[in-house]
This record gives structure tokens, C-alpha cells and sequence, in this order.
């Protein structure tokens, strides 16, 4: 997986968080579909758990529910700005 594609699958997944709390099965459901053939379930709960969780940019608010952070708001605003151009 490269840096772009990366990207494109952290927007997903934080624009799915946005909404509000919510549940890891719903961001697992949208966010494979959604993004392109990299995009496997394993793909989607690597860049969650192990970046996005772990850097501080989604915080878990109960068991299985997550709500962005302040920093996860930055990120997401950094990303779309970066992904313009790109086809997502």
C-alpha cells in the first residue's frame, strides 16, 4: 500500500467518524466497500488500530464506539485538501 492510497483510506474512515460516535462495524462496513480493491477488512482495521487510535486521532468513547479527536479533525481537514485532485 502506498502513501496515497493510505491517505485515501485514513479520509474514509475519518469522514465516517465525523458524523458522530460511532461504532467500529459501521466503519468496517462503509469504509471497505467504499475505497478501492486495497482497501480488505485487514487493510481497514490495521490503519484504525494501529494508527489512528494509537497516534490519537479517534478516541474510543466505550467499548466498540469511537468519536474523532481535535488532532482527528486537523488530519481530515489536511487529507481532503491534499485528495482534491485525486479520484476518490
Amino acid at each position: 500500500m502506498n502513501d496515497r492510497e493510505r491517505d485515501i483510506l485514513r479520509k474514509t474512515i475519518l469522514s465516517v467518524i465525523e458524523k458522530g460516535f460511532v461504532r467500529w462495524k459501521d466503519i468496517e462496513k462503509y469504509s471497505t466497500p467504499t475505497c478501492w480493491d486495497f482497501a480488505t477488512t485487514n487493510t481497514v482495521k490495521r490503519q484504525f488500530y494501529r494508527y489512528l487510535v494509537a497516534q490519537g486521532y479517534v478516541m474510543r468513547v466505550s467499548r466498540g464506539v469511537y468519536r474523532l479527536s481535535e488532532d482527528g479533525e486537523q488530519l481530515l481537514l489536511i487529507l481532503t485538501n491534499r485528495l482534491k485532485g485525486a479520484f476518490v
